[in-house]
């Protein structure tokens, strides 16, 4: 008897599974749903993507190019469609797409500029950029191409613009710092996304990563804004850019005046598209804001957030991290830059 019902026991429970198969499946089916839709709680403590497959570290062959424009040296016109024939700085690097993703960013050491905390962005590629082989863009000409010749060079995957969620409501509570000094809404001191990191003192404070904590007592919009400068972080330099696409996208690169533009609309005190720095003289009230400050001429344009200055330029005017990087980044000096005339402006009420 016992053998009986073992048996019809077995053939029950065979007969279950068949009933129940069509359930289990649309169960697996939700979850998957339910993973690819739902992002992790974790999300803002996840590093952004740098690379495509390979190109991790590792040796790497780096040759030079760049104006004048001939021959194998191509047009000027980048495969990211950047226009490079005026010859503007900006640190970019030629890659085979197949081994590196156009569009991240890394560090290359060495460099022709001597500087390992250079960010470089994947923006082209050539007909003999084939595997671990880059070349990297040089405006300074044939002569420095030529000196750099072609030498070994090791990779790193560096973050993307900035915390690409920094726009987010910002923690409660203050938070001193980023990268080692601190941590932000739960995520670990150092993660490269999160929210807002803030700062109990009364002014805006460069971070040792470079990026900015804003006042906790700071008003929203000022907030906002520093966040929208955070998220510039390791864009490039080139005249022109972002002028034209609506400022509610983030571009690969900007200039001056459309990095300030930028963070302007962030905090609610522009229009939808970028202006000038011939434009930015009349922006705004009159006089230095409690705040927001603008500065600008008819060549160049910078700001200064909550006490810290918002700028492309940095030679000579720049002690902090982001020494020697171009690009819109947060700049540390004792004093406003004094190599022009500046027309001073605020956003009203602020």
């Amino acid at each position: 008897m016992g053998g009986q019902d073992s048996t019809a026991t077995t053939a029950a429970l065979a007969g279950l599974l068949v009933l129940l198969a069509p359930v289990l499946a649309l169960i697996a089916f939700l979850a998957v749903i339910v993973t690819l839709l739902v992002p992790s709680s974790h999300a803002a403590c996840t590093p952004a993507a740098s690379g495509a497959a390979g190109g991790e570290g590792g040796e790497w062959v780096a040759t030079a190019y760049g104006p004048p424009w001939e021959g194998i040296q191509g047009d000027g016109i980048t495969a990211t469609g950047i226009n490079l024939q005026e010859g503007p700085q900006m640190y970019l690097i030629a890659v085979d797409p197949s081994v590196i993703r156009l569009g991240t960013y890394w560090h290359v050491s060495p460099n022709p500029w001597g500087n390992p905390k250079l960010t470089f962005l994947a923006g082209d590629t050539g007909g003999a950029i084939v595997g671990h082989r880059i070349d990297i863009y040089d405006w300074e000409g044939r002569a420095a191409q030529n000196a750099w010749g072609s030498e070994h060079v090791t990779l790193t995957p560096a973050a993307g613009n900035g915390a690409a969620n920094v726009l987010e409501a910002a923690p409660a509570g203050p938070v001193e710092a980023r990268g080692g000094e601190g941590e932000t809404a739960g995520c670990p001191a150092g993660a490269p996304e999160g929210p807002l990191p803030l700062t109990s003192a009364q002014t805006a404070k460069v971070l040792s990563d470079g990026l900015a904590a804003a006042p906790v007592e700071a008003p929203q919009a000022v907030k906002d804004m520093i966040a929208a400068g955070d998220r510039l972080h390791n864009a490039t330099y080139v005249y022109g850019a972002g002028h034209g696409p609506p400022l509610s996208t983030l571009q690969p690169a900007y200039d001056c005046s459309s990095a300030v533009s930028f963070v302007l609309h962030a905090g609610g005190v522009f229009g939808d598209y970028a202006e000038d720095s011939t434009e930015l003289e009349s922006y705004g009230e009159p006089g230095p804001g409690k705040w927001v400050t603008v500065y600008a001429n008819s060549e160049h344009a910078f700001m200064y957030l909550a006490g810290v200055r918002f700028d492309t330029s940095w030679k000579g005017t720049d002690e902090g991290p982001n020494n020697g990087q171009n690009g819109p980044r947060w700049r540390v000096y004792p004093e406003v830059p004094k190599w022009a005339t500046w027309v001073v402006r605020h956003p009203p009420g602020m």
